[in-house]
């Protein structure tokens, strides 16, 4: 084999491994991806069980305006540094390079040179002062925002996880109703073969199952869109299966003092001190237009470095220099920008103030409302207690005189209604205490 054979066989030997090389990867990428595929779509048929406190921690941690919320707060907190930055010098380094063409009074090709310079602010009539402390205000309006937001959504996951509980109930309720209705159906038609029953009452008691299967079929996609409800709030992809585990806590709670409840609520209360923040830095910011009247005081320091651009000897040598100056400059006219921007800073102020007022007000309506629908609720639920237990006992009265042939069907039919509707309120008497509780909470600052 000669020396050019010997260098392509060489050629060969390095290229082929090459060649294959990407269709083995692709290969083996493709059993990972099917790995990691049957792994996700395992992962994604595991039922997350929640329990109320687990749906909490989820909210709290995953929910999008809380992310969001957490974003603003970087937000706000990047403009606090940037009012910070008008405290310390510029710095700035500059250089330079000069290349001269046939120039008629220069005989040297090129020339070159630096210059450093420092700038720092002096005075600026409260400019800089009154920036930070604004920024400083609005980044704590912003973190008690967040507290807010978190209330909110803590009472919308409670909210979501007894809406579970209470649709659960109902689907529960309609499956109970439809199965006393079937069972009256077969007693019906037995005594209807013995002749102790009439055809219309065979076919009042069809119908009475057919309407209470579709009140059956909406009471499971109120179940279903509950819990879609549900993982929007604690953040999990619609794709997973999630369960529930809880139950309706109703406990009755000491009376409570309302005077002392919204004197507490107006300190606590995360949104109304947002407000009172937004309020001082708004005021800030009317310093901060009003510093436009000032005079604004500046030091400038600056050493430049050159090449000598002489015509004789020396040009290796630096002109080495520095300047200092103190500037001091004062507003005079400026076609009433200054003006207009104080008005718009007082303006905005007095907006804040107003609204601040108009939230006072609206939260101490929220605590008043909610302590009534919380006693409201309680009184419901002390009425649907016994109210259930009649229902049930009337409807088993009615139930084996309808078997004997001592009651009518209508009879029955009326008292298979009234059960349910107690059954349905006395469930939504539940919610609606826990809710209100859950609320009650929640306008109160999260206490």
């Amino acid at each position: 084999m000669n020396l050019h054979n010997k260098k392509r066989a060489s050629y060969l030997i390095l290229i082929l491994p090459l060649l294959f090389l990407p269709q083995t990867c692709f290969a083996l990428s493709e059993k990972a991806t099917d790995k990691v595929d049957s792994r996700d779509m395992s992962a994604d048929k595991e039922v997350i069980i929640l329990s109320k406190e687990k749906a909490i921690e989820l909210a709290l941690k995953n929910n999008h305006d809380i992310l969001a919320k957490k974003e603003e707060i970087k937000e706000a907190s990047a403009r606090l540094t940037q009012a910070h930055s008008a405290i310390f010098p510029s710095i700035r380094g500059s250089a330079y390079y000069a290349r001269y063409e046939n120039h008629p009074f220069i005989p040297f090709e090129d020339n070159h040179g630096y210059s450093f310079s420092v700038d720092q602010l002096l005075f600026a009539g409260g400019r800089v002062a009154n920036t930070i402390d604004s920024a400083r205000k609005d980044l704590r309006a912003t973190k008690e925002s967040q507290k807010e937001m978190e209330n909110k959504i803590v009472f919308q996951t409670k909210q979501a996880f007894y809406g579970i509980l209470l649709a659960e109930e109902f689907v529960q309720i309609r499956k109970k109703t439809l199965g006393l209705a079937e069972e009256s159906l077969v007693v019906t038609e037995k005594r209807f073969r013995k002749g102790e029953a009439s055809h219309y009452e065979v076919l009042r008691s069809e119908v009475e199952v057919a309407n209470i299967r579709p009140q059956l079929i909406k009471a499971e996609n109120f179940l279903k869109t509950s819990y879609n409800f549900l993982k929007i709030l604690v953040g999990i992809s619609p794709a997973r299966e999630i369960k529930i585990k809880g139950e309706f806590d109703y406990i009755l709670e000491e009376e409570i003092n309302l005077e002392e409840k919204l004197a507490r609520v107006l300190q606590i209360r995360p949104a109304l001190k947002e407000m009172i923040l937004q309020e001082e830095a708004a005021e800030a910011q009317v310093r901060v237009a009003f510093s436009g009247y000032l005079p604004q005081v500046g030091l400038n320091f600056t050493n430049f470095a050159n090449q000598k651009e002489a015509f004789t000897v020396g040009r290796g040598e630096y002109d080495d220099y520095w300047v200092a100056t103190v500037s001091v400059s004062m507003p005079i006219f400026d076609g009433f920008l200054t003006r207009a921007k104080v008005k718009e800073a007082g303006v905005r102020k007095e907006r804040v103030r107003i609204l601040r007022n108009k939230l006072t007000d609206n939260i101490k309506i929220e605590v008043k409302n909610t302590i009534l629908d919380l006693e409201s609720a309680r009184r419901i639920v002390e009425a649907q207690k016994v109210n259930i237990i009649r229902a049930e006992k009337a409807y088993e009265i009615i139930r084996h005189r309808h078997i004997r042939g001592e009651a009518m069907q209508l009879d029955l039919l009326d008292a298979r209604v009234a059960l349910s509707t107690a059954q349905l309120n006395y469930a939504q008497s539940l919610y609606d205490f826990i809710v209100a509780r859950a609320k009650l909470d929640y306008v109160t600052g999260g206490e």
